[in-house]
Formats: structure tokens, C-alpha cells, sequence
């Protein structure tokens, strides 16, 4: 599986895919691409594949955010909230992460995670502390970390991406807010082009405007009455909160017959067959060490 589009100089992705294609036929298996943006989908359809819509990402120009209008003043009051009880972003590079700020981040994510695995394929890194990533943390008057975002840059469009947001249950109400907020003004001051916040999958039947026939709406039920393990319509709904920009994302298969074993590779690489239990803080020491 590919996740993403292609990475480096345009004028030879037609060639890697081809020979990725060679690559896995080689080894036989066969091949898909997950997230693919409507940029490079005429590239897939050259190698035979098709393609199909799974969901939306959603992206914020810090250039042009704005908390003005009575649309966006849940957030508004969010954040000035947050501000008043003293809260604060304080932006730092992974590799300056010292003992005591990385003590405080990780304690974050065992309180936010509980006993669920890690779980992002498509748009988190396995690794916080990836040299040339950043932490956008909140912290209250006296230093505490309530919440933060790891963020990884993307060279080719001069912006960053969300890679993990995390949050202490502890925390005040709309901290998540606050950061994602505070960190576009950051963004603003650094030049960024964009900040893509998260992928939303199924943003067709999800939508309640878009399941606008008998068999979305059956589909939207069943997905909104599993929305405790898989958090589509809460992430949906977050997201709606800042008005991003709404790009389609892809799912790119060979044939028909290869979308069940793709959706249950997906899903499994995504940690979202992993039942909660004790097990999952297991996994993380293996992969901290």
C-alpha cells in the first residue's frame, strides 16, 4: 500500500509508480494507494488502477483564518477562554524537547490514549521526536502541558500537517481549539502556506446534507452508531468548526476484487482491529524502546 502521493521531482513519478508496480508484481502482490489526492489520480488510471473517494482533508490557510462572524464564535469563545485562564502555545522543534518537556508530552498521550492503541497510518509519524517536526504545546500559568500538536512539515507546499493531537483529560474544555488557533497565528508568523489539520474518511455519507438518498442514510446510521470506535462523525464535526478548505481523497485499487482485502489491510495497519486492553501500553514500551 501506498499512503499519500509521490514524493521529489514530478517529471519522474510516472516512472516510480511504474517501477513500484514491476517492484510488487515481482513479489505478488498486489498494489494500492491510499489517500491519493485528485492531483496524480490520472497517473493511476495510466497503470490500470481505479479510483474511489474514501474522504476529505481538511486544510486552514493561515493567511486568510479568521475568528470574526457568528459562524465560527463557539471557537471564538474557545479560545479567548483558554487565554484568560492563562494559557499559553509555546511552539518547540522536536529535537530541543528536553527530559522534562518530553516527560510532560508523553504523560499527555497515556492520559489521552487510555488503553486504546496507537492508531494513524496515512497521516500521523510513528516517531514524536522526529528531528525537524514541532510541538505546538498549551500550557497553563504554571508551565503544566494541557495539550499539544505534533506537526510535520511539508516542504512541497510550505506548510505543516497535524501529525498527532493529544489532550489531558484535566484540561479545560476547547483547549484543542485554542491550539489549533494560536498555532495558525504561529504559522501566519512563519510564512506557512497552509495547515492541514486531519483526514475525515466517509465525509459523503458522514455529512447528513450529502446522505441524501435511502441507502446513504442506512449507511450513515450503522457508521454513527459505531462513531465510539472509529470517531468518524466526532472528527468530522471538529474539523467543521474552523471552515477548512475540503480536498478530496482517494482510495486507487487494481480491481474490484482487491477493495475487501485493501479496506482490512487499511484498517489494520490503522491499529483499528486492535481492541482495547492492557496489551496496547505493552506495545507502546516495545516501540518507545
Amino acid at each position: 500500500m501506498i499512503s499519500g502521493d509521490p514524493v521529489g521531482d514530478e517529471a519522474e513519478f510516472d516512472a516510480l509508480l511504474a517501477e513500484f508496480r514491476r517492484v510488487a508484481r515481482t513479489n505478488g502482490w498486489r498494489l494500492a494507494v491510499i489517500s491519493a489526492s485528485q492531483t496524480h489520480l490520472e497517473r493511476y488510471r495510466k497503470l490500470g488502477m481505479r479510483a474511489f473517494a474514501i474522504g476529505e482533508e481538511a486544510v486552514l490557510n493561515p493567511e486568510t483564518f479568521s475568528l470574526e462572524g457568528r459562524q465560527i464564535r463557539k471557537v471564538r469563545q474557545s479560545v479567548s477562554r483558554l487565554a484568560k485562564a492563562g494559557f499559553e502555545l509555546r511552539v518547540v522543534p522536536a529535537e530541543d524537547a528536553d527530559d522534562a518537556l518530553r516527560a510532560s508530552l508523553d504523560d499527555v498521550s497515556e492520559q489521552w490514549r487510555g488503553n486504546q492503541a496507537e492508531r494513524g497510518f496515512s497521516m500521523a509519524i510513528d516517531d514524536l521526536y522526529v528531528p525537524g517536526t514541532v510541538f505546538a504545546v498549551a500550557e497553563d500559568q504554571h508551565g503544566t502541558v494541557g495539550g499539544f500538536l505534533h506537526l510535520a512539515p511539508t516542504p512541497a507546499g510550505g506548510g505543516w500537517s497535524l501529525s498527532t493531537m493529544r489532550r489531558s483529560p484535566c484540561a479545560p474544555n476547547g483547549l484543542t481549539e485554542f491550539l489549533v488557533v494560536e498555532t495558525l497565528g504561529w504559522a501566519k508568523e512563519q510564512g506557512a502556506s497552509e495547515l492541514s489539520l486531519n483526514f475525515c474518511a466517509l465525509t459523503d455519507l458522514i455529512c447528513p446534507n450529502r446522505a441524501n438518498t435511502v441507502p446513504r442514510r442506512l449507511l450513515r446510521r450503522g457508521l454513527l452508531a459505531a462513531d465510539n470506535v472509529f470517531q468518524l462523525e466526532r472528527l468530522y464535526a471538529f474539523n467543521r468548526k474552523f471552515f477548512p478548505e475540503w480536498r478530496p481523497r482517494y482510495l486507487c485499487v487494481e480491481r474490484l476484487g482487491d477493495l475487501p482485502l485493501v479496506g482490512l489491510a487499511y484498517l489494520h495497519v490503522e491499529q483499528l482491529l486492535v481492541p482495547p486492553g492492557p496489551w496496547t501500553k505493552r506495545d507502546r514500551k516495545l516501540v518507545s524502546h
